[in-house]
Parts: structure tokens; C-alpha cells; sequence
């Protein structure tokens, strides 16, 4: 498996949280359309499992995106490492 370019117009969120004994913590990159990096962010989590660590990641590339201002212009993709989380968010 490899990384895919977002459509033209979109932007794409990666995100994973991990959990690595007894910490938790999550981050998430933002591209653009050409794979440039827009936004990073990393730091700790409370939650007590990979699966919820992801999702608090999730949370937190929305709320960047939004207070960017991407949100009023370009649609976005997010892409998680856990079918669960996907389940959730579906």
C-alpha cells in the first residue's frame, strides 16, 4: 500500500493515534492536491487505545482544518490507519 495524491481541488488528512506501553498519542499530516504538506500536528492523547487515540486524531485534523479556513474552500479527504475508527466515522 502506498499514498495516494488527493483529487485536484481536495485536500487529504492522514492521521494515527498509537498507544505504546501505557502511553497514547496521535498526529496527522495535511497535502495538498501536489503532496505538499500544509499543516502537521503530534502530541499526547488520554485515550487507553490505538483505536480511540486515532479517533481524537481525527478530531483534531477537523478542527485544524476548519480554523485554517480550508474548510470554505477546498473538500477534504481524511485517510485513518484503522478499519474501526473508518467504521465509526462511516
Amino acid at each position: 500500500m502506498s499514498w495516494r495524491f488527493p483529487p485536484r481541488g481536495w485536500l487529504k488528512f492522514n492521521v494515527c493515534g498509537v498507544v505504546f506501553e501505557a502511553k497514547a498519542g496521535g498526529e496527522g499530516v495535511l497535502r495538498d492536491e501536489d503532496g505538499v504538506a500544509r499543516a502537521l500536528f503530534s502530541g499526547p492523547s488520554e485515550a487507553k487505545d490505538a483505536k480511540l487515540a486515532e479517533l481524537n486524531s481525527t478530531g483534531v485534523a477537523l478542527e485544524l482544518y476548519e480554523g485554517m479556513g480550508w474548510a470554505t474552500c477546498c473538500p477534504l479527504l481524511i485517510e485513518v490507519g484503522s478499519n474501526v475508527v473508518f467504521k465509526w466515522l462511516s
